[in-house]
């Protein structure tokens, strides 16, 4: 892609400003994990959310923009203090993922960025879904992720 439409540009922004938040959320979640499957998932969630960001942030500069900078740090909204309150900020880290995904997906015609979109939400709402289950949250699933 070497042009972003103004609407298109607006969501991949706030999609990459997401996975921004994302990565720093599952790095202050990490310190209050205790089990190692859970570490593990972490880490695997870690991995797919710098792939996200990294894709997205080359697709702005190839459209000649600058894309958003990470934030030295977020303001959680709540206190955290255990794992079971690491992995609620987990799940809401990911809903704003899907928010932000699915408006790219909802923005765009370019077949590669709706691939990326497609990708950034199903992996966010599976996530979300797999930390609901974690920590006994029903219903686990949403039934439309990233609709706000």
């Amino acid at each position: 892609m070497t042009e972003l439409s103004d609407a298109e540009g607006t969501a991949l922004r706030s999609a990459l400003s997401a996975e921004h938040a994302a990565l720093w959320v599952y790095g202050l979640a990490s310190a209050y994990v205790g089990e190692n499957r859970v570490r593990s998932a972490i880490d695997d969630a870690q991995e797919q959310h710098r792939r996200l960001r990294d894709t997205a942030e080359k697709v702005i500069r190839g459209a000649g923009q600058i894309p958003p900078s990470a934030q030295p740090a977020y303001d959680v909204g709540e206190r955290v203090s255990d794992q079971d309150s690491a992995i609620g900020l987990l799940i809401k880290a990911e809903g704003d993922c899907q928010v932000g995904w699915r408006s790219v997906l909802e923005n765009t015609d370019d077949p590669g960025l709706r691939g990326t979109a497609l990708d950034g939400l199903t992996t966010s709402a599976t996530r979300a879904t797999r930390w609901r289950l974690t920590v006994g949250q029903q219903p686990a699933a949403q039934a439309f992720p990233g609709q706000a």
